[in-house]
């Protein structure tokens, strides 16, 4: 399975105090990445120079995740005026400099407003005990792009 983002650079900024648990998340907005880009309009936040490539979310707390009914949000962009206005043109620059720099807006927003922008996700995490195997089997969970729930998962792992 090709990945359609870099997971190895992405996962130097996911961090927790203790990693007990680690793995990937897909999610999809109303409407892809103008989700964010609506997100931030309601926070007042001005993206009319911005270029969003992406969001990161994350609570720190000891009392438990969503007792404040707020979570912080990072939005990553690149500076239209440095990268260009449009995909093509961004996409362009990182693949002949082959190195993003993207910065970030902080926000926080509530828990409850998340349903907004975001339309499904999928979250599956695992212990450190995965690292040691070559492949990975997961019974009656549904496929990547697929309906039906099937008997076994199996991914070859890198």
């Amino acid at each position: 399975m090709t990945s359609k983002v870099n997971l190895n650079e992405i996962q130097k900024y996911v961090h927790t105090d203790y990693g007990d648990l680690t793995g990937v998340i897909q999610i999809d907005g109303h409407s892809s990445i103008s989700s964010i880009y609506d997100l931030c309009k309601e926070h007042k936040l001005d993206t009319s120079d911005l270029f969003i490539i992406g969001f990161s979310l994350w609570e720190d707390t000891i009392n438990g995740i969503g007792k404040n009914d707020q979570v912080n949000c990072s939005i990553l962009y690149v500076d239209k005026d440095e990268y260009g206005r449009d995909f093509d043109s961004v996409q362009k620059k990182i693949k002949v400099e082959e190195t993003l720099r993207l910065k970030t807006k902080n926000i926080v927003i509530k828990y409850s407003s998340l349903g907004k922008h975001i339309k499904r996700f999928n979250l599956l995490v695992t212990s450190e005990l995965t690292k040691h195997a070559k492949k990975i089997e997961i019974e009656d969970l549904k496929l990547k792009n697929k309906n039906e729930t099937i008997t076994t998962l199996s991914t070859a792992l890198p």
